[in-house]
């Protein structure tokens, strides 16, 4: 937080979790912005993380496994899951949320889910403990919510996923 508060002092602005620019206006974040927003990314590299039509894949995650695949032109690959369209919304929404802020009709429009009917005591408890703001068609954290979202974003996963680890 005192990082961030600095950062502003100095005339930059907070956009996520792990990003503070001079200007918002000019400076974008094309990948990060559209990516959190459902957009397909190829992965590249070992243990990359990719989503292309639908699906989440990952490569290799070891170096020399993923290096003697690339030489023999083997596929790269480790594991792949075909989403649903739950999980892409529950991906989307989890993503944003890194952003400190999302748009209900974003959502209401894209996935046809009403977020204050699905969540609607769990943003009651976030505002409670004093996380959670209500502008207008958004709802936004507040800096320390920000700093710490990824604990808080685990009640939101799907029950299947919530005791889930990468390996």
């Amino acid at each position: 937080s005192e990082a961030f508060s600095r950062l502003e002092q100095a005339g930059y602005t907070v956009t996520s979790t792990c990003t503070a620019v001079k200007n918002p206006d000019t400076t974008k974040f094309v990948y990060r912005d559209r990516l959190w927003s459902g957009a397909d990314m190829i992965a590249l590299g070992v243990a990359s993380f990719g989503h292309l039509g639908g699906i989440h894949y990952q490569n290799l995650t070891h170096f020399d496994q993923y290096c003697d695949a690339m030489e023999s032109s083997s596929p790269v690959i480790r594991r792949a899951l075909l989403t649903t369209e739950e999980e892409r919304f529950i991906r989307e929404f989890i993503l944003q949320w890194k952003l400190g802020k999302v748009n209900r009709s974003y959502f209401e429009k894209k996935f046809g889910v009403n977020l204050e009917q699905r969540y609607g005591p769990l943003f009651q408890q976030w505002k409670q403990d004093g996380d959670l703001l209500e502008e207008g068609d958004e709802y936004r954290l507040t800096r320390d919510a920000l700093l710490r979202v990824d604990s808080m974003l685990h009640d939101l996963f799907l029950p299947q996923h919530q005791d889930s680890r990468y390996v």
